[in-house]
């Protein structure tokens, strides 16, 4: 079966991909939607463990190392770059949201806390568990995939086009109350794409990144710690409470993506500084 999906087309391989994990979601999309209404919202979880344990087979498949086939390993050189993106994903975001208090767009309410910590943890989790599955599937197998057909290049602007239009699969009244997200989130994609370049293909960085963006956002909301004061514009602040969605958003993404270019240009410079006095 693989031999033969090696050599049909990435669109081929991607309909096989997301097909297969389909009709194994099924049997637990239909006892939860019958058995147990309530607990519907919860029917992602799993979808999310299917896709990974598809990830990792077909990791295994392509070069018999499972999730290492896409970058993400036990080494240093990725575990360590999760930690750095935690804090640069989750301190951009709460830097963006003192800017935006200093400038008077929003005003902080009194949490306790109890409060503050035990949400930080959920918040934490949780962006974990959706960076864990979105960076292995658009910046691991997705990326890898594309490349083999169609080069780097067209890959990393493909899979963060997908990965943006992937976050609009919803009814259409929300797309066009929300659809002002879509340069945040194609901008994201890229960093994200970019991450991994930066990091030798390492997945850490990239999933660090984009659990902190989604700690931070979830910390903030799930507390209703900040009222925005309507003195700027939505689009500015962003659109749908979230702040990645608005103007100042894409800058801080844009900052954060000049910010560490520019810190890894200087890291390969004085490792070749190094080597050359050696």
């Amino acid at each position: 079966m693989f031999p033969r999906l090696s050599a049909s087309p990435f669109p081929g391989r991607l309909l096989y991909f997301l097909g297969i994990l389909a009709l194994g979601w099924l049997p637990f999309v239909g006892v939860g939607w019958w058995l147990f209404p309530g607990g519907r919202d919860y029917l992602w979880l799993p979808l999310y463990g299917l896709l990974l344990g598809w990830i990792w087979l077909w990791g295994e498949w392509r070069g018999s190392r499972g999730f290492a086939t896409y970058g993400l390993d036990r080494s240093w050189a990725c575990q360590g770059r999760i930690l750095q993106g935690l804090v640069t994903g989750c301190g951009g975001l709460l830097l963006l949201f003192a800017v935006e208090g200093g400038f008077g767009w929003l005003t902080w309410r009194p949490v306790g806390w109890g409060s503050l910590l035990g949400y930080s943890l959920l918040g934490l989790l949780l962006g974990f568990a959706v960076a864990l599955v979105e960076e292995l599937f658009f910046r691991g197998w997705m990326l890898e995939e594309m490349t083999l057909d169609y080069g780097m290049a067209f890959a990393s602007w493909g899979s963060s086009l997908i990965f943006a239009i992937a976050h609009f699969l919803k009814p259409l009244p929300e797309i066009l109350a929300t659809w002002p997200q879509f340069p945040g989130l194609g901008l994201m994609g890229l960093l994200l794409v970019q991450a991994r370049r930066w990091t030798h293909n390492k997945l850490g960085l990239s999933l660090g990144l984009h659990a902190g963006w989604v700690w931070g956002i979830t910390w903030v909301n799930n507390l209703n710690w900040v009222d925005y004061t309507g003195r700027a514009p939505e689009w500015v602040t962003g659109v749908g409470g979230n702040p990645l969605a608005g103007v100042l958003g894409v800058l801080s993404l844009g900052i954060t993506f000049w910010a560490l270019d520019i810190s890894f240009k200087i890291s390969r410079s004085s490792v070749e500084s190094t080597d050359e006095s050696l």
